[in-house]
């Protein structure tokens, strides 16, 4: 019965001695006082990078071991830690660089290292704002934007005075300004033809007399059926004859007539074109200058007309 009640006995210590074993391979709780804790600086904000420095003394040397990944913290993010031996102690030196997003008191979550767990490291993260609270004011009453009342008339009186600069417009400035206006417009055309005359004049030396009679007869045909008739765009030369003829007998010309000379330009480059003349450089100049001459006295009679017809 005596032997029984030994061997229980016995049995119950070595449980009792594996279960410490075992509890001291999870960890050995080593509390950290605020005052071995040293932060550089010592006075951080939220968003500054702080290092954290403190160490500890073991009873008996252990080796231990550093974290696998770092720690998550809610209130801010690690960014590096290093656990380090002390020279001629039975200790270690852990550094912890960590950034803080949360002001107040904060802690750092448990820190196994090897049989070693360390617990509560505090951390006093600092504000820019006054600490003592204050009483919320009043809801105030609604507020004005600033120079709302001179706004709000300047808006009203452009928008009443809108159809009073239209009736001004109309009776004053329209009649003066629009024939102004609408001349500069249809003169679009005209100095759209002495711009391609120009380039011409340029390209003398290096273009061919058939394209450069076929460019000028272009723009030629396409100006006169914007001032004469929109029909002599597709004309021939012998039907452009036949117009101008027309025009001169109706006595549609006021002054030096301007077919005879046109007439001249496309009979030229028809026969250079299509017979095979040969001309030089000098004619080509020449029949520009001709060009220039004749459609300025086209551009002089249309407006002498549009100014009679309205009066």
């Amino acid at each position: 019965m005596k032997g029984r009640l030994f061997w229980r006995i016995s049995v119950c210590i070595l449980l009792f001695d594996l279960f410490c074993l075992a509890s001291q391979e999870k960890g050995k709780p080593f509390l950290v006082t605020p005052d071995q804790l040293t932060f550089i600086p010592s006075t951080y904000f939220v968003g500054d990078r702080v290092t954290l420095r403190f160490s500890f003394d073991l009873p008996s040397w252990e080796e231990l071991h550093p974290l696998h990944s770092m720690p998550s913290l809610p209130w801010g993010i690690v960014h590096q830690m290093n656990l380090l031996p002390l020279k001629g102690k039975k200790g270690y030196e852990v550094t912890i660089v960590f950034t803080p997003y949360r002001t107040g008191r904060q802690l750092f979550p448990y820190l196994e290292f090897g049989p070693v767990r360390l617990e509560q490291i505090p951390v006093q993260v600092s504000s820019l704002l006054p600490t003592t609270r204050e009483v919320p004011q009043p809801i105030r009453e609604q507020m004005m934007i600033p120079h709302m009342s001179l706004l709000f008339v300047l808006g009203v009186g452009v928008f009443l005075a809108i159809p009073l600069l239209y009736l001004v417009w109309e009776k004053r400035f329209h009649s003066a300004f629009f024939p102004i206006w609408e001349r500069y417009r249809e003169k679009r055309l005209y100095r759209q033809l002495l711009r391609k005359l120009d380039q011409l004049e340029h390209e003398i030396s290096t273009i061919e007399p058939k394209a450069f009679y076929s460019s000028l007869q272009e723009n030629l045909r396409y100006y006169l059926s914007h001032r004469w008739n929109p029909k002599v765009i597709a004309y021939t030369t012998t039907e452009i004859g036949i117009f101008l003829g027309q025009v001169v007998a109706g006595k549609t010309m006021v002054t030096n007539d301007p077919g005879s000379i046109l007439l001249e330009i496309f009979q030229r480059g028809d026969a250079v074109k299509f017979a095979g003349w040969e001309v030089s450089s000098h004619v080509l100049h020449s029949d520009i200058l001709l060009v220039r001459r004749g459609v300025e006295e086209v551009e002089r009679t249309f407006w002498a007309q549009r100014k009679k017809v309205r009066g």
